[in-house]
């Protein structure tokens, strides 16, 4: 047991692996985090240029929040894993990692800790902290903090009117270790274009399972393959059908995040240089 997991010796190679995200990945992921600061200074430096006066209209400066909000995630699930542990496929750098004094299962499990729990408080973190501290300093023209917003009453307005309750939270995070854990894959796996290969990757896959679908749906109609794709739950109740929705997208979420898992440490393991 000692072999695979070693509590004093993962504490030190978990320790290493903090230092060496930091390094590889700190700059950016503060870039990301800065970026509510960042986007009003270039606005209001914009606006004031060509228009010689500065935002005072907080509506209007509401896209662009949800814009960079969106583009700092997409980059954070993007980048990470090429930035950190990317170098693993290269001779010299793959070398030393493997020479690392640690299991493979210890590694595997430092890099998902890193990806999926680390990442995403530490971005978090700075993100709604620095947008919760313009909204304070600039509430007229960068307009309410996030914290502050009503998203669950939005939420709740549009929600389908059943006793059904979502755990958005547990939704984002979700789809997050599910992209971290696809492009940390891509980045340790391929030598070369890891971000660009990955997207290629991705793509296909969405085209395969589409036709995969279309495909069991057209031809094999039988009442089981309705029953499995939840086709039959149009007459039921609702509250019924939604909830097999909801454990069906649960249990699709879960089978994809194992897969990606097993993958990754499947790549671990085999890595040699």
């Amino acid at each position: 047991m000692n072999n695979v997991f070693s509590p004093k010796r993962f504490g030190k190679y978990f320790l290493y692996d903090l230092e060496n995200a930091k390094n590889n990945f700190g700059l950016t992921l503060l870039i990301l985090g800065l970026m509510p600061m960042i986007l009003y200074a270039v606005f209001q430096l914009i606006n004031l240029i060509f228009n010689r006066t500065l935002i005072i209209n907080a509506d209007g400066f509401i896209p662009a929040r949800i814009s960079s909000g969106i583009i700092c995630v997409a980059v954070a699930t993007f980048a990470f894993g090429t930035k950190v542990y990317g170098s693993i496929t290269d001779k010299r750098a793959g070398s030393s990692f493997l020479m690392l004094p640690a299991s493979t299962f210890e590694k595997w499990l430092s890099m998902v800790l890193m990806g999926c729990v680390v990442a995403p408080i530490c971005l978090s973190i700075l993100y709604v902290g620095s947008d919760t501290i313009m909204g304070l300093l600039f509430p007229n023209s960068f307009g309410t903090p996030i914290v502050k917003m009503p998203f669950y009453d939005i939420l709740a307005e549009t929600e389908i009117p059943v006793d059904i309750k979502i755990n958005y939270t547990g939704i984002a995070w979700g789809n997050w270790c599910w992209y971290m854990l696809f492009f940390t894959l891509g980045g340790i796996y391929f030598k070369k274009g890891k971000v660009g290969k990955s997207i290629l990757v991705m793509f296909f896959l969405t085209i395969l399972t589409s036709l995969l679908f279309a495909a069991i749906v057209g031809h094999f109609e039988t009442d089981w393959v309705n029953d499995a794709l939840l086709l039959n739950t149009i007459d039921e109740d609702p509250e019924v059908a939604i909830r097999k929705i909801i454990g069906l997208g649960k249990a699709l979420l879960y089978a994809q995040l194992v897969i990606l898992l097993g993958l990754s440490y499947l790549r671990l393991r085999t890595i040699k240089h």
